[in-house]
């Protein structure tokens, strides 16, 4: 498992210190301009970005066994099918191989594509519904539908304290996911104020989705690492909403959105430049030496130590938190601890080991929302004392001794009576 982990790791940080090969697939030849802005940042990030018709029928992902392309992002919401060599199993299996994705729906959501991003994990709404908002909504538009959004995931590693910045310009449609998945996050959800309906459409029924529980913007890990964005709105990232200067239901001018820096950031995740985490120098040894022995005794006393560090910003930094936590496991955990660290991204701790003999294992399982997975595994042996190891004299066993021998010498004395006292 750890020689699995360690090859993962290396094929990361290989993906990570290249440029990648993007392909992106639009549904309408509008979108080079009208997403130009989005379409230079990614050239700016040092990417090669190659756009295409969603509906080329010569559209391929992979030549063989080679993959063509590491980045993928579908700007189709409408697009009916996928051409060429592309449908939803060749993008499921494009993520399984640890490619990551950047998909953009709109309220014209094809079947195809909800069905895509339901294999993903995300439901989003019927076609024809939008986020509707009619007390924080844009002036000037149809249907209160272009809104103003601030619930930000706060996850530094996704989206890099961007929670201060300005509100996104939000026009789309809305989304959710199991609230038992333990692979996505809500990296943007609506205002509280706002809700998921079709515009201009009156109804006597609660809303499917309102306030926090809309999800406008979701984020994906798989288990293999690879990440995937799903965006309710396609406008996110075009050029009018990045300069838009909107003026709110309540009469305020904002001066800008945050819609390019919001973008920019959450691009930046889903294509592995930040919330990278790798782990080195795992060593455990007995206290007060530094030797990796591969056994030892009960109630030896003993020190792990890991180095782990967080890519970001085109660097390894030191990576730094309180709740990085090493287990000692024999089918269930005999110890849990939580590991210190020098603010330089190296973790330690020391512990007993447990009286009971058997093979035990170092695990440290550390999974937060925006960081990749860290599974790290280490096994020794514990063994007992040995038959010349324990000690001749117990202090504790004094009373015992005693009363042996106080036994033996009463022995003695009741036989010296017995046989020659008449």
């Amino acid at each position: 498992m750890c020689r699995l982990f360690t090859l993962a790791l290396l094929a990361a940080i290989c993906s990570i210190s290249l440029a990648a090969k993007v392909l992106v697939l639009q549904d309408d030849p509008l979108i080079r301009s009208t997403h130009s802005r989005y379409f230079r940042e990614l050239h700016s990030q040092g990417h090669t970005v190659t756009i295409k018709s969603v509906t080329d029928s010569n559209l391929k992902l992979r030549d063989w066994d080679d993959w063509i392309y590491d980045k993928l992002v579908i700007f189709a919401p409408s697009a009916p099918d996928m051409g060429g060599d592309i449908d939803d199993d060749a993008v499921l299996e494009f993520i399984e191989s640890g490619h990551d994705v950047v998909i953009a729906a709109s309220s014209q959501l094809s079947d195809p594509m909800r069905k895509l991003c339901e294999s993903i994990g995300v439901d989003m709404e019927g076609k024809g519904t939008a986020v509707v908002d009619h007390v924080d909504h844009v002036l000037g538009t149809h249907g209160h539908t272009t809104v103003l959004a601030d619930g930000f995931s706060n996850s530094d590693a996704i989206l890099g304290g961007i929670g201060s910045r300005a509100p996104v310009l939000y026009q789309g449609v809305a989304g959710s996911m199991s609230p038992e998945s333990t692979l996505g996050t809500v990296i943007l959800s609506a205002r509280d104020t706002a809700f998921s309906t079709v515009p201009g459409k009156a109804s006597l029924e609660t809303p499917s989705l309102a306030g926090g529980h809309a999800a406008l913007v979701v984020g994906i890990q798989a288990r293999n690492g690879a990440r995937v964005v799903v965006s309710g709105s396609l406008d996110l990232f075009s050029n009018k909403f990045f300069s838009a200067k909107p003026v709110t239901s309540q009469g305020e001018r904002l001066e800008s959105t945050g819609n390019a820096k919001f973008c920019a950031e959450v691009t930046k995740w889903a294509f592995h430049e930040r919330g990278v985490l790798r782990v080195s120098n795992v060593h455990h040894n007995k206290a007060g030496l530094t030797e990796q022995p591969d056994w030892y005794r009960i109630t030896d006393d003993l020190e792990f130590a890991l180095d782990i560090h967080e890519f970001s910003g085109g660097s390894w930094k030191p990576y730094r938190a309180d709740d990085v936590q090493v287990e000692f496991i024999m089918l269930d955990p005999y110890q849990r601890i939580t590991m210190k660290h020098n603010n330089e991204g190296h973790y330690f701790t020391s512990f007993k080991v447990p009286d009971t003999y058997g093979v035990y294992k170092f695990v440290v399982s550390y999974h937060r929302a925006g960081y990749t997975a860290l599974d790290v595994v280490k096994r020794v042996s514990v063994r007992p004392f040995r038959h010349n190891e324990f000690e001749r004299f117990l202090t504790a066993a004094y009373p015992y001794y005693a009363s042996v021998l106080s036994t033996m010498a009463a022995f003695f004395i009741f036989s010296l009576v017995f046989l020659y006292h008449k």
